[in-house]
């Protein structure tokens, strides 16, 4: 019996077989890593036992690699692979190693039953889109925003937001009467709808059922023969910060939701988180976006924004953002004061209606 016979010989008598999952056998061989194979039957698990035996021993006797000890098989194989030293000849190196390149080929083959797939190129790393990095990257710190909202509260604070954005024009005249009522003790507000159209009473009295149905109204009552609104704001934190701008943040923050999603890019969003300098300083912004190729600073505002302009100015350059990547909506402020601003300042300057159709437009 030849010595490659005889180690192959004894290799099959030391196999071990044991079920495994699937109903498949599974067959290793003590002593010999890596050589593992599974079959439907004992046969034909046997077979391939012995393909893998063969390949093994090629592959592991043109590498000069001791063969490990098998019982029943004499050491004049692992000798002489031993003694056996590589070739000095560039050709003869050649074909070993496109021998060996063979053999892991069949062995691949032998193992998975399909062609042996090409080594991929390691894909591309995605640059990391979180803003609490980028911020860290230009020198400052991060805190997100805690509201203490209840899931039942962000759903009716979503709605408000997106039915006085989308009708802000039909119930502008009762919002600056809910707003005004947030500075009073009693939260009491009134507000004739006698000008109105049938279509704009409408809407009125839907916020206000909406109001009350969310627990924003504590009570709301519409006279019909009077055309006016009687109501009252439930006094609570929550209700005046929306009220006065809290549900324009979210409201942009709709918007620009969409428009991603539209669109399919892929993006952070924060709405209100605090940015914090290394001096303690601690600047409070409405929403932080960033896309692959945007990162946007976006202030709302239902009033007054003159004294922040300036602030803003030093946070784009802490940023290190360009001027427009700085968006303010300013709400119901008509479309030519604002492009007076936006060549006044850099900012990007929107309202309400313009919003969705500037934005795009930074997104390119």
């Amino acid at each position: 019996m030849g010595l490659i016979t005889e180690y192959l010989s004894a290799a099959l008598r030391q196999a071990r077989y044991k079920p495994s999952e699937g109903g498949f056998i599974e067959a290793s061989v003590p002593g010999l890593a890596g050589v593992m194979v599974r079959g439907r039957t004992f046969e034909e698990c046997r077979e391939r036992l012995q393909d893998e035996l063969e390949l093994y021993l090629a592959r592991t006797l043109l590498a000069h690699e001791a063969l490990p000890e098998i019982p029943g098989a004499s050491n004049a194989l692992q000798t002489l692979a031993l003694e056996i030293h590589p070739s000095a000849s560039l050709v003869e190196q050649t074909i070993l190693q496109t021998a060996r390149t063979i053999l892991e080929e069949v062995r691949l083959l032998r193992r998975g039953g399909g062609s042996p797939e090409k080594p991929r190129a390691p894909e591309a790393r995605r640059p990391s889109l979180r803003i609490s990095e980028y911020v860290q990257e230009v020198g400052l710190g991060l805190q997100p925003a805690h509201n203490g909202l209840t899931e039942a509260e962000e759903k009716i604070f979503e709605r408000v937001s997106s039915f006085l954005g989308e009708r802000y024009g039909s119930l502008e005249g009762l919002y600056q009467k809910l707003k005004a009522a947030t500075h009073k003790d009693n939260g009491e507000f009134q507000y004739s709808l006698a000008s109105l159209s049938q279509q704009d009473i409408g809407a009125n009295t839907q916020l206000c059922t909406l109001l009350k149905e969310g627990g924003l109204l504590k009570s709301y009552t519409y006279s019909p023969k009077q055309r006016r609104i009687y109501g009252r704001l439930a006094d609570d934190g929550k209700t005046r910060s929306l009220i006065t701008g809290g549900w324009l943040e979210r409201y942009a923050r709709q918007v620009v939701q969409l428009t991603l999603r539209r669109r399919n890019i892929p993006h952070d969003l924060l709405l209100n988180p605090v940015l914090l300098y290394p001096n303690g300083d601690r600047f409070e912004v409405d929403l932080l976006l960033r896309t692959p190729q945007l990162f946007l600073l976006l202030e709302c505002k239902t009033g007054g924004y003159e004294e922040n302009l300036e602030r803003h100015q030093r946070i784009a350059a802490d940023l290190r953002i360009p001027a427009r990547q700085v968006m303010y909506l300013l709400l119901g402020v008509p479309e030519t004061v604002l492009d007076e601003l936006s060549r006044q300042w850099g900012f990007t300057f929107v309202n309400e209606k313009t919003l969705s159709e500037r934005l795009e437009r930074l997104l390119g």
